[in-house]
Parts: structure tokens; C-alpha cells; sequence
């Protein structure tokens, strides 16, 4: 038996989709300008992309096809609501209309080993997840992730909704790897020989199961042969030359066998739920509060990004509704954390910010309407990047209109 997800526009948004997926080259599709010039993206470099996501997601094939490690999206979610941009509430065919070649274009530019988390609220979350699984492939979906955005309070007449969802997929699954995060307790942080160092004191059990309290379930080093016989007393003692390993004094003589991880590699898995309150804080820190109404949290993108790139912190992050800018910060923050040398890579539309603090926060004209959003954008850039990477530069570009 097989299923398909149907709405009307379907054929027609999946050829524009097949149709813009062919333009490789520079000169085929979309240009970009900088400064009124035409300007070609380094591969390399932080960007943000001032215009439309179709032709800017178009244009980069040239130059990153296959190249984006991440791709972090929080999409219109389809409600209508006047936020602090206009997010045009239509049906589910048009949103879907909307989706589909940006999906598709995202594709192209990731790498075989890439993942796309997408960020949605439940009015449109079961559609994008059917419409994930036709472009990326049912066997290439991780998941979904919960983001708890609340603890409480609300005014619904059925329950409180304080979580949003995240769509996961792998380009290709078994390229992917594991998401990881930073490893928490029962291991604790010391600085051996000036370095940081995640130290594990349990990793060698005398036995399974429960302890009575009390009981040492710790193996010493001293016990090892007894216990687990030779073998496992050279694997120990291998690890121990290698400084995988130490040896710990504990008491009576003995000693227990702990293992040492420099603290920027030290990881465990990704829990499904992940608690990140306080995207408006974000602003407000900057000097930005009031003017979006739900910004992402820092801390949720960087825990998706830094899921990804935990071992590769040179990779490419993508994010084409970028918004206030958080995906950018949030590099920034993963960058801090292990000196790594991540790059973003935005698009943002131009469309006007419609909010009264705006026009003061980014030197708006009074008297020339409502700044773009993408304006805010760029300020939130090089706001974080005074406080997290002063040495950081990003190029501003621009769609050019054909």
C-alpha cells in the first residue's frame, strides 16, 4: 500500500521545484549584488541575504550545492496573527505551495551528511511532516523533537500549549550520526594540567544492577584481574597509557579507574524534549526587546545546531527565514563554546517590521514607514557578534531583482 500527500498546486510547486533545482551554475539563476555590485558568495563566509528565500535559496546553488551542514527553519506558521510581521494566514494548499520548492531547494544545498530541523507550531505540523517525508524520503526522518516554550499560564479553553515541534530529517539517514549534546552529570568538570576536562569516576562497575546504599559499585584498578580477568586489565592498562584514562586515589590503598574527556568533546545524546524558555530575553540583552513578539531562543538553535556539528565546528548553518536573527547568534554561542569556526548563512526578507520600537532600535527614518525586518536583522548580527566574537564579519547581500 502506498500513500500520498494531495492538495491543489501540488504538481505544479514540485516541477517549479525540479525546474529551479537545474540552475548550478553562476550566470543560470538568480544574482546577488553588493553595494550595487554583482557579488559572488565565497564559500566560506557569514552571510546574510536580503530578499526573497525562493531566488536566494535559487542563487546559492552556484556556489554551496551540497555544502550546508545544518538547516534551521521556523517557517510562517499559517496563522494569520498580526505579529510584529505580517505572517499571511491562507489554507493549507497554499502553505504548502510555499513550502514545497524551498524544501527542495534546501536539499540541493545540504550535504549528504546534513540534517533539517523545521520549527512548527501544531496548524501546520502534521502537513509539513507528510510534505518532509515526500521530499526528503520517509527513511531519511530522524524524528521530531518537542521544544517546551512555557511552563504555564494561558487563556486556552482546552489546555495550555507551551510546545512547539521540530521536524528532523537527514538527507541521507545513515550519514547523519548521532545528535549530541554537551555530557552532563554524574561526570563533573576539573582543570588537569590548565585544561578543562570532563572526569568520569564510574566507568568501570563491579557488577550490574542496584547497589544497597552504601556499597561501593565502583571496580579498583587493584581488583580488575580478579574480577574481569586479564583481558580486561590490559584493555585498562592501554587506556591508561594513552590518557583515555587515570587512576584516582579512593581510599584503602586503592584506586578507582576514571576516564578524562576534554571538556569541548564530551557529549551524550540529544533528549527529545528540549526545555528553552526566554527567546525575548535574548533580545532584551542586546538592547532589542519589543519588537518580536516570539523570537526562538538562542539556546534551542544552538542545541540543534551544536547536535550536529559537535564534532565539526568549521560546518555551514543555514537559515532562510531568518527572522530577528537568532540562528546567527546561536552559531556564535556554539562557536564560543568549543572555538569553533562555524558559518551562517540567512536570508531574510525585506518586508516591514511593524513595530513602533523598531524604527529607534535600527535608525529608521520616521518619516519613511516601518525598517525592514531584515534591518533588525543585521543590528542583532553585529549586536552578538560585539559580545561573543568582536574579530566575526558577515557579508550583506542582496537579491538582484531580474
Amino acid at each position: 500500500m502506498s500513500t500520498a500527500l494531495n492538495w491543489t498546486g501540488k504538481d505544479a510547486s514540485f516541477a517549479l521545484g525540479r525546474a529551479l533545482e537545474q540552475q548550478s551554475s553562476l550566470g543560470e539563476g538568480p544574482r546577488f549584488l553588493r553595494d550595487g555590485d554583482t557579488y559572488v558568495p565565497g564559500a566560506t563566509e557569514n552571510m546574510l541575504v536580503v530578499g526573497d528565500n525562493l531566488p536566494g535559496l535559487t542563487g546559492l546553488l552556484a556556489t554551496h550545492r551540497g555544502r550546508v551542514k545544518v538547516v534551521y527553519i521556523d517557517p510562517p506558521y499559517n496563522t494569520g496573527n498580526a505579529l510584529a510581521y505580517k505572517d499571511h494566514g491562507h489554507d493549507h494548499a497554499s502553505w504548502l505551495n510555499f513550502m514545497t520548492p524551498r524544501l527542495m531547494l534546501a536539499r540541493e544545498l545540504m550535504r549528504d551528511d546534513g540534517v533539517i530541523f523545521i520549527h512548527l507550531d501544531d496548524g501546520e505540523s502534521a502537513w509539513a511532516q507528510l510534505l518532509g517525508h515526500e521530499i526528503f524520503g520517509e527513511d531519511n526522518s530522524q524524528g521530531t523533537l518537542i521544544h517546551q516554550r512555557a511552563k504555564g499560564g494561558g487563556n486556552s479553553p482546552s489546555f495550555v500549549r507551551g510546545h512547539d515541534y521540530v521536524h528532523v530529517w537527514a538527507k541521507v539517514a545513515d550519514r547523519a550520526g548521532a545528535f549530541l549534546t554537551e555530557k552532563k552529570a554524574p561526570a563533573k568538570l576539573e582543570i588537569i594540567d590548565g585544561k578543562r576536562m570532563l572526569v568520569e569516576t564510574d566507568v568501570l562497575r563491579a557488577g550490574f544492577g542496584r547497589y544497597a546504599r552504601g556499597q561501593e559499585r565502583r571496580l579498583m584498578y587493584e581488583d580488575i584481574l580478579e574480577v574481569k580477568g586479564a583481558k580486561k586489565l590490559a584493555e585498562v592498562d592501554a587506556k591508561l597509557a594513552s590518557g583515555e584514562f587515570m587512576l584516582k586515589p579512593w581510599g584503602g590503598g586503592k584506586h578507582a579507574v576514571v576516564r578524562v574527556t576534554p571538556a569541548e568533546k564530551a557529549s551524550s545524546k540529544v533528549y527529545s524534549i528540549i526545555k528553552a524558555l526566554g527567546g525575548q530575553n535574548d533580545l532584551e540583552d542586546l538592547g532589542l526587546g519589543g519588537i518580536f513578539s516570539y523570537p526562538k531562543p538562542v539556546e534551542l538553535v544552538k542545541t540543534l545546531v551544536a547536535s550536529q556539528t559537535f564534532f565539526e565546528p568549521e560546518a555551514i548553518v543555514l537559515d532562510f527565514f531568518a527572522g530577528s536573527g537568532t540562528t546567527a547568534q546561536a552559531v556564535m554561542e556554539a562557536n564560543r563554546r568549543d572555538g569553533g569556526a562555524r558559518k551562517f548563512i540567512l536570508i531574510q526578507t525585506p518586508e516591514p517590521l511593524r513595530s513602533t520600537n523598531a524604527r529607534s532600535l535600527v535608525d529608521a527614518d520616521p518619516d519613511a514607514g516601518f525598517p525592514e525586518i531584515s534591518r533588525l536583522t543585521a543590528e542583532r548580527i553585529r549586536r552578538a557578534a560585539r559580545r561573543l566574537d568582536p574579530e566575526l564579519s558577515f557579508t550583506e547581500i542582496a537579491v538582484a531583482e531580474e
